[in-house]
């Protein structure tokens, strides 16, 4: 049963102190306060102390909002919304394709269904193609990531954007094999129905961040959509975009053995390309672990990245956390014909879609209460 919460957990003693122990150990928050206690506006201390984004200014949030009234979103009712039974339907459909190979003609098939399926849950919010070429081995490949943008409708000053993002591919233990039965119902169906429920409770949400859902092709193949992605994102971005976030959903539906059944892996960034990317994604990490606590069943527990979409995000400094059931060491479907819809737990699936969403809008809170001083 989901634990539900009528506030925010920045009551919560646990999480308060959490954050202390962290930001005192790295002597940010002395220094932070120091500045924000010192100096004029509070709108112009946030704006200088936050560079702009909510992750890098959680420790002063949580200072602050210890004396504001609580204003928030309903978190508990909110994610109530998540509906098992439109998790189930997504992962059926998606794994009935024969496979998903990035370099199977059926893939064309299975791009069709995705835009049509975002195209009905963005509600109204842009939804597009990036495409892109490949060459590999001599083999050129027309491919598409599938993007659903949701525009904050509050006119946040600071342009604050949250990425989500989930492969669609699948493949088979012979990467080679396009015509085998790969129909990857844990890797990545179950991250792919999570991402459009995701998008279909948020798009009708008034939002401080944008946020933006992205399915990416070519993971299996070395990410090759989420490559392509993040250097379109890093060429484009203006100065006053600010990307707090990418959160990675892969293999989420195929809970670990019976004595940890409930438990789900938070993966953050350790001592990888950028080193002063660990401090903000190890922030969010903790964040998420106490959200899990408050709003599941289920246990987090932290580990460092893998290997998945998140590594481009990461190499170009981006904040990034992965979410994970550990399903490569405990799955015994992993890469085989047998991973089907029939294997996964759906509840345990809505749960961490619940977490994935909390978190979503315990950060919006956060900004919103950055872009109202």
């Amino acid at each position: 049963m989901i634990k539900k919460h009528s506030k925010l957990p920045f009551y919560n003693p646990s999480i308060f102190f959490i954050f202390i122990f962290i930001t005192l150990s790295n002597n940010v928050l002395v220094n932070a306060m120091s500045t924000y206690n010192s100096q004029g506006s509070q709108q112009n201390n946030l704006q200088t102390l936050c560079s702009n984004s909510v992750v890098n200014c959680l420790d002063i949030f949580f200072y602050i909002k210890e004396e504001k009234e609580d204003t928030g979103t309903d978190i508990g009712s909110v994610i109530e919304k998540v509906n098992s039974t439109r998790l189930e339907k997504w992962i059926d459909t998606l794994s009935s394709f024969q496979n998903r190979h990035t370099k199977s003609d059926n893939l064309e098939r299975v791009v069709n269904w995705l835009n049509s399926e975002l195209q009905k849950v963005c509600k109204g919010n842009k939804v597009f193609f990036q495409n892109y070429t490949k060459i590999y081995q001599n083999q050129t490949f027309y491919l598409e990531n599938i993007i659903c943008n949701k525009q904050s409708t509050t006119a946040a000053k600071y342009n604050n954007t949250i990425i989500i993002g989930a492969h669609y591919d699948s493949r088979s233990a012979n990467i080679t094999d396009i015509k085998i039965s790969a129909p990857g119902a844990d890797d990545n169906a179950s991250g792919v129905s999570a991402l459009l429920e995701l998008a279909y409770i948020l798009s009708s949400m008034d939002l401080n961040n944008n946020i933006e859902f992205v399915l990416f092709s070519g993971e299996e193949q070395g990410q090759w959509g989420s490559r392509h992605y993040v250097r379109v994102l890093n060429e484009s971005l203006n100065n006053n975009a600010v990307v707090d976030l990418y959160l990675n959903l892969d293999m989420i539906g195929y809970p670990q053995p019976s004595n940890q059944s409930n438990q789900i892996i938070i993966e953050h960034d350790v001592g990888n390309k950028h080193l002063e990317n660990d401090k903000n994604s190890k922030r969010i990490a903790l964040l998420i672990q106490q959200i899990t606590t408050d709003y599941s069943d289920l246990q987090a527990i932290l580990n460092k990245l893998g290997n998945s979409d998140f590594n481009p995000f990461e190499a170009y400094g981006y904040t990034v956390i992965g979410m994970h059931d550990g399903g490569e060491k405990f799955n015994p479907n992993y890469h085989k014909s047998s991973d089907t819809g029939d294997t996964l737990n759906i509840e345990y699936l809505s749960s961490i879609t619940k977490v994935v969403l909390a978190t979503i809008l315990i950060l919006d809170e956060l900004s919103q209460y950055m872009n109202s001083n």
